[in-house]
């Protein structure tokens, strides 16, 4: 990583380097991610994109953003109510 240009870094974070070759590499405590520059803008944008929905408020009257659905092992083991 020596020959890696740091591109943005905060500390027990991590940061984000380019290497000689153009792959951008996002390396976090307990995962590295390498994208081709045009994939990085992609995840960036897709990442914005959260962050903004993230702070939005809540919808009045609106739907859970959030629904759990069985897996199908639990569908599996859960009696059917019509026997």
């Amino acid at each position: 990583m020596d020959d890696h240009t740091i591109l943005a870094g905060e500390d027990n974070f991590g940061n984000v380097s380019v290497c000689p070759g153009g792959v951008v590499h996002v390396n976090l405590v307990h995962v590295s991610l390498k994208f081709l520059p045009q994939d990085f803008v992609r995840l960036c944008e897709l990442v914005a994109k959260a962050r903004q929905n993230l702070d939005a408020p809540p919808a009045a009257g609106g739907k859970h953003r959030l629904h759990v659905v069985p897996s199908e092992t639990e569908k599996d083991q859960t009696p059917d109510p019509t026997s």
